[in-house]
């Protein structure tokens, strides 16, 4: 920065007198740092319209309406829960149900009889496991050491694919409690055994841990694990577990039926279920386009253009704040991409869609788009008539929103389809204009206009430096021309005093 010292002669404010002239002499460089704010706020506001795109792609993308089996969704009801509960799959028929439950599954139990003290050692375990339902026996491995201790046994025992659960404490044996065993298995269900693979394991689990075998080394069971026996529409059968499926439904028994009696079942389509997920994406899809409206039908106040330095400086924070909302409003009011956009999801849902050789029309389903323009594909739902369409028909309500494919001619795309491509390339044509965090300058329109701008400014900097320095040039000649003139008044007075 150049120190100046001025008017010593003339007596006059020279740097208030140039910081004027420069006041006119800035006019088009404010104009130029005005228009590069307005263009940084204008790409500011599309992205945050391409975020929010962005936001409610991602919600698609994750949403299950995308899938024709959301559609075919059960709701299957218990008239005793207490007894059983059930859930139906998209394959379940809609239909009723009696159940009887005489038994519930059980796990087979072991329990060691003869525990007498664990002695430390290095064994070799194996194991020919069998589980319930299965007769193919799978080969289990559990090496111990001598620094391990009955606790790190259990352990290893617990940890390893023997599919028991392990533990050791004081159990009743008819006459007191004693120190024991116990192996309760994983699986519900009759015919698992677990067998001792050699006669050191078969040592090891009755010297050792107490355990009885029989005569083929399998481990003798404290109670042997049960089928589950059930009677659905009069058709008796057997179940591993107490959680099993049968034609599409899967029934959770809790109790018997000895004391209740029968208890039905009744699968329907889960018309709530379904509306709730059709309502949701409408609500999140209504949010998205109304704040997009909302940018269109922004009002612009021309009046109110980005506030210089010395503007700021004149105003308090409060004021500069409520100058900067109203200068940033309308920035993109009725901007083509954006328009296009909306008008385009607007199609998207109005266009009937053709899926195996029928039409379907969005209002038939009781969905609308708003009659009033400005509202630009907002959606509206009749309940009461979308309800009875899923419940009628719930097909057709899958047909509607997910037929097609990304290659099917436009008619032929559900509305999922058509909407998630009307987004991506109105991401596509604001970025265009806007860019996104990942893009250079030169990539998009407007930063290449900043990028002009910015070259501008500088050039316009180096102009009104040159135009200041000429002022301080030609007001430093007054002034020493001055200073000249008074030391010639000076000297005459000198000689007219003589």
């Amino acid at each position: 920065m150049v120190t100046r010292i001025t008017g010593l002669a003339s007596g006059m404010d020279i740097d208030d007198i140039v910081s004027k002239l420069m006041q006119t002499e800035r006019a088009p460089l404010n104009k130029l740092t005005q228009k590069k704010q307005t263009l940084e706020w204008q790409r500011d506001s599309y992205r945050e319209v391409n975020s929010k795109i962005k936001e409610f792609q991602d919600y698609m993308s994750n949403n299950k309406l995308t899938y024709p089996s959301t559609f075919q969704s059960k709701t299957v009801t218990s008239s005793n829960e207490s007894v059983l509960t059930a859930t139906g799959s998209a394959s379940a028929p809609n239909s009723s149900s009696t159940v009887e439950v005489a038994s519930l599954a059980t796990a087979a139990t072991y329990k060691a009889n003869n525990y007498t003290g664990y002695t430390q050692g290095d064994y070799n375990l194996a194991f020919n496991v069998v589980a319930p339902g299965e007769t193919t026996a799978k080969t289990v491995n559990i090496s111990v050491t001598s620094a391990d201790t009955i606790d790190n046994v259990i352990s290893k025992l617990n940890s390893s694919d023997l599919g028991v659960s392990a533990f050791k404490d004081k159990i009743w044996n008819g006459t007191e409690y004693v120190e024991t065993i116990a192996f309760s298995s994983k699986a519900t269900g009759a015919g698992g055994s677990i067998q001792a693979a050699d006669s050191a394991t078969a040592d090891f689990m009755s010297g050792q841990l107490g355990f009885s075998l029989d005569a083929d080394n399998k481990l003798t069971a404290y109670k042997e694990g049960t089928n589950a026996k059930v009677t659905i529409n009069g058709f008796e059968m057997e179940k591993l577990t107490n959680n099993f499926t049968v034609n599409g439904v899967t029934y959770s028994i809790k109790n018997t039926t000895a004391a209740t009696g029968p208890v039905t079942t009744s699968v329907s389509t889960d018309v709530d279920g379904i509306y709730n997920q059709i309502k949701e994406f409408v609500d999140k899809y209504n949010e998205m386009v109304d704040s997009l409206n909302e940018k269109l039908k922004e009002e612009k106040y021309r009046d109110y253009t980005p506030l210089t330095s010395e503007q700021k400086e004149a105003m308090s924070d409060k004021e500069v704040e409520l100058w900067e909302e109203k200068a940033k409003s309308g920035l993109l009011r009725n901007d083509s991409s954006i328009s296009t956009g909306t008008n385009q999801m607007r199609t998207d849902f109005y266009t009937q869609v053709n899926a195996d050789g029928k039409t379907y029309q969005l209002t038939e389903f009781g969905i609308t788009t708003s009659s009033a323009y400005q509202m630009r594909g907002h959606l509206e739902i009749n309940e009461d008539k979308l309800k009875a369409k899923i419940q009628e028909d719930p097909q057709s309500v899958a047909a509607l929103f997910t037929s097609g494919s990304n290659s099917s001619a436009y008619s032929d795309k559900g509305i999922m389809k058509r909407i998630g491509d009307t987004l991506k390339s109105t991401v596509k044509s604001i970025e265009a204009k806007a860019g996104n965090s990942t893009m250079g300058t030169n990539d998009y329109s407007i930063g290449k206009n900043l990028n002009t701008i910015s070259t501008d400014i500088t050039k316009m900097q180096d102009r009104l430096t040159t135009i200041e320095n000429r002022y301080y040039t030609k007001f430093s000649a007054m002034d020493s021309a001055i200073q000249k003139m008074n030391e010639q008044a000076s000297y005459l007075s000198q000689l007219l005093v003589q």
